[in-house]
């Protein structure tokens, strides 16, 4: 299998998404732990230039966290998936076109996890299930949480283990 991991804005996010993934039985996997750009050009983060530079193509899993899952709705139709995983959708971020990005999501059968905090500042559980629901395809995933930092990898990956059965 083929897997696209996008992280959040901050640096840090790269290392954290590497833990869950670590926690995770892909170890035959191909997975691709993407870098943003403004990290190495020590530029200020741009959402069009980072999707310009998001490798092309189609992934049987991609996983995301925060801003990442505003840029993998964008990005589309130069990336797909057969699977979709959101940690900590930064809905805040989200504009009217992506707020439906995000909803026709449960017009699809795309098999999709969501996994938000119960008062992420950014969007709350309550606001993504509102939103998203638990559709035939997509299952929202409340966890712990008001600070938007997804701290225990552990209980991340085991959600994600659970969902994958």
């Amino acid at each position: 299998m083929n897997i696209l991991a996008i992280p959040g804005k901050m640096p840090a996010t790269e290392a954290w998404l590497k833990q869950i993934i670590d926690n995770l039985d892909w170890n035959d996997q191909t997975v691709t732990l993407h870098k943003f750009s403004a990290w190495d050009n020590n530029q200020e983060f741009d959402i069009k230039t980072e999707i310009e530079h998001l490798p092309n193509g189609h992934y049987d899993t991609l996983i995301t966290k925060s801003i990442g899952t505003l840029i993998a709705l964008r990005a589309q139709p130069n990336i797909t998936w057969d699977r979709l995983i959101f940690i900590g959708v930064a809905l805040s971020l989200y504009d009217d076109d992506d707020r439906k990005k995000l909803s026709a999501l449960t017009q699809t059968t795309t098999p999709t996890l969501v996994i938000q905090e119960t008062s992420d500042p950014f969007g709350s559980f309550n606001e993504i299930n509102t939103l998203l629901g638990n559709s035939d395809n997509v299952t929202c995933i409340e966890v712990a949480g008001e600070h938007h930092q997804y701290k225990d990898t552990h209980q991340i990956a085991q959600i994600i283990k659970n969902w994958e059965q």
